[in-house]
């Protein structure tokens, strides 16, 4: 494998083992998880996982009010007397639409962005999602008892991963008989990521992916243009070999490229992308050919060439005036010696 396929698939892979621990971290920071217990609030239960504190009552308005503080975000639970209005009068005060709608339907209100949509919890109840910014709002509401409910998470962390664990405490939900919510609720939660969009929520990898695809897609690139710069011209004379590494060293530089090289009873011809890049007499090689090994057992022949050299393109990247260290990484390293050296 060449030097520089194997530094990028180390890249690659430093990068992909950054990712899994990185993405593991955050998931146990900012996704609600842990054993779970059960929270009242008015008549209903929910289970709640343990990374939520203790819960604080608090009152607004009509509603009472259970705030538990959490790493993954702020979950409050809270309950009020319901009034005679039809619910979907509520839904559509409550959310802001422009025009009540069992949905799924996504609108703009003011500086939020919300998603809302009816689902089969005790009856009609709702879903609503409202964005903000990176903070997302998860919220669940419904009737039962004479009684409003709702429940809602605030979290930092807009993830698919999140969502779910906000839908599996919906699913929890227990009124005062024992009864359940209704066995549609959990198709329909499941079908809500796919409805809402990225725009609300999307893969917690999704972000730490970007990097990743970037540097495959550079490493495709690099692929390709070493493809390119390896070949021969199109008529090539004496002995050739096409696709190569070579390195090029001075003091504190050395570059690494693909070439070709090409050996007549003249000179050395390195070519790249099919032209002469530079070409070293044969009376400039006596006594200065040598083979070697580098990294990984990958063997080289070197030539150490003293100025001025004989360079036919990029002058300006090389003063052609000094000399280089140039090494021709080759698996038939024999071969290449000694037609340098006849």
């Amino acid at each position: 494998m060449k030097r520089q396929t194997l530094i990028m698939l180390v890249a690659c892979v430093v990068l992909g083992v950054g990712l899994a621990v990185s993405t593991g971290t955050l998931r146990r920071l900012l996704v609600p998880s842990g054993p779970v217990r059960t929270v009242s609030f008015g008549e209903a239960t929910l289970e709640v996982p343990d990374s939520f504190r203790a819960p604080t009552h608090s009152r607004f308005e009509n509603w009472e009010q259970l705030s538990l503080p959490g790493t993954s975000g702020r979950l409050l639970l809270a309950w009020e007397p319901a009034d005679q209005r039809p619910l979907a009068q509520a839904y559509a005060r409550w959310f802001h639409m422009p025009a009540y709608s069992r949905g799924p339907i996504r609108y703009e209100a003011g500086p939020f962005r919300w998603f809302y949509r009816e689902i089969p919890l005790f009856g009609q109840g709702g879903y609503a999602l409202q964005k903000r910014g990176k903070s997302l709002r998860l919220i669940a509401c419904f009737a039962q008892g004479g009684r409003h409910y709702w429940v809602h998470l605030d979290t930092p962390n807009a993830s698919t991963q999140v969502q779910r664990a906000f839908h599996q405490m919906v699913l929890s939900l227990r009124l005062p008989d024992g009864s359940s919510p209704e066995a549609t609720l959990a198709a329909a939660l499941d079908g809500i990521p796919r409805e809402c969009g990225w725009r609300f929520v999307m893969p917690m990898e999704l972000p730490f992916l970007v990097p990743l695809a970037a540097l495959l897609a550079i490493f495709g690139v690099q692929l390709l243009l070493r493809k390119r710069a390896g070949r021969l011209p199109e008529h090539p004379v004496g002995f050739t070999e096409a696709n190569l590494e070579i390195s090029i060293s001075r003091p504190l530089q050395i570059q690494f490229m693909e070439a070709a090289v090409g050996v007549t009873g003249e000179a050395l011809t390195i070519y790249t992308f099919g032209s002469p890049l530079l070409v070293v007499p044969r009376s400039a090689l006596a006594g200065r050919v040598s083979t070697g090994q580098g990294w990984f057992g990958a063997r080289y022949v070197q030539l150490d060439l003293e100025g001025p050299l004989d360079l036919r393109k990029w002058k300006w990247k090389y003063r052609s005036d000094r000399g280089a260290k140039l090494r021709i990484y080759t698996q038939d390293v024999e071969r290449l010696h000694c037609a340098l050296r006849l």
